[in-house]
């Protein structure tokens, strides 16, 4: 081993040491001393006298089985304070799809309460935001086209065979080659996907995938990994595009969390269970105080509202 090789891997050391290492540091340091013919000289002795970090048995062992035919001297470095280099990159190696990796040309775009917004991609495809929603997208001209969302998005896909188009939505990825289709990932809040056009296969970061062709919608369960499907007018999916509040087999918490997104209040629901009634039908998005009374009316509840809060309850 050359003395500047042995240097530089004693300093990426303490930096891995003092959690201070970026990803391409730690990834430089496994690439170093994974070279036999430096391994012999390799500071085990001090390394070895460092805090351990054990890792628990099922994740070492998981690691190990991905990476160990590759990576020897992962067995030896594990239980040290080399753990956390080893741990990061075994991470990208077990989960490269579900991790955004940097890049320079990623392009952001979002919306504020209250807001819709359309915007077309590279690739000409288009993409409209509900309220108080974002995404990250990159595209290349020859690998796939990639979309980070949070909140809510209706895509309208160009069909390309060669080049799959993939939205990840929280836990989620949706796959298409050319469609149109509606997912919501709203932080707390049941991720769900509707197909308009075509078909999507969905899926999950455990292996579990699900097929929805045109008018079918699938909603995921992140308690027990589990997708539900039903079926569902294609008109119904998207119509928040035209300001129309879909409340249709949703709760009343559930309706109180979109409401607080289209018009940027913060709603307290004080009866204890009310946040549990189920609600129908549509509601035309034109004032808060209508919505409202519509809502109320069905339950016989009544509200008040201070400044930016609403409180209802039983009347």
């Amino acid at each position: 081993m050359s003395q500047r090789h042995s240097t530089r891997i004693r300093e990426l050391f303490e930096k891995i040491q003092q959690n201070t290492a970026t990803p391409e540091e730690l990834r430089l340091f496994l690439e170093l001393t994974e070279k036999e013919d430096q391994q012999e000289t390799l500071p085990y002795q001090e390394w070895e006298q460092a805090s351990p970090q054990q890792l628990p048995a099922r994740l070492e062992q998981r690691i190990l089985r991905k990476a160990a035919p590759k990576q020897p001297l992962l067995r030896r470095l594990l239980p040290y304070a080399a753990a956390a280099a080893v741990l990061l990159v075994a991470i990208r190696l077990l989960w490269p799809a579900s991790t955004p990796q940097p890049a320079t040309d990623w392009m952001t775009a979002s919306t504020a309460d209250g807001e819709i917004r359309t915007l077309r991609l590279p690739d000409s495809s288009v993409v409209t935001l509900n309220a108080r929603s974002s995404i990250r997208y990159s595209f290349s001209s020859t690998g796939a086209r990639t979309v980070y969302l949070q909140g809510q998005a209706y895509f309208d896909v160009r069909q390309d065979q060669h080049r799959p188009f993939v939205v990840h939505s929280g836990e989620l990825s949706t796959q298409v080659l050319g469609t149109s289709f509606d997912v919501r990932s709203y932080p707390r809040e049941t991720p769900r996907i509707a197909v308009l056009t075509g078909k999507v296969k969905v899926a999950d970061p455990q292996g579990k995938s699900i097929v929805l062709a045109q008018g079918e919608q699938a909603s995921y369960n992140t308690d027990n990994d589990h997708f539900i499907s039903a079926t569902a007018d294609p008109a119904l999916m998207s119509n928040w595009q035209q300001g129309i509040i879909n409340m249709n087999n949703l709760t009343l918490q559930e309706v109180s969390a979109v409401l607080e997104r289209w018009y940027s209040i913060k709603v307290v629901l004080e009866t204890p269970g009310i946040g549990d009634y189920i609600l129908s039908g549509t509601q035309a998005n034109t004032s808060l105080n209508s919505t409202l009374e519509s809502i109320c009316f069905i339950f016989q509840l009544q509200y008040t509202q201070d400044g930016n809060t609403v409180l209802i309850r039983k009347k």
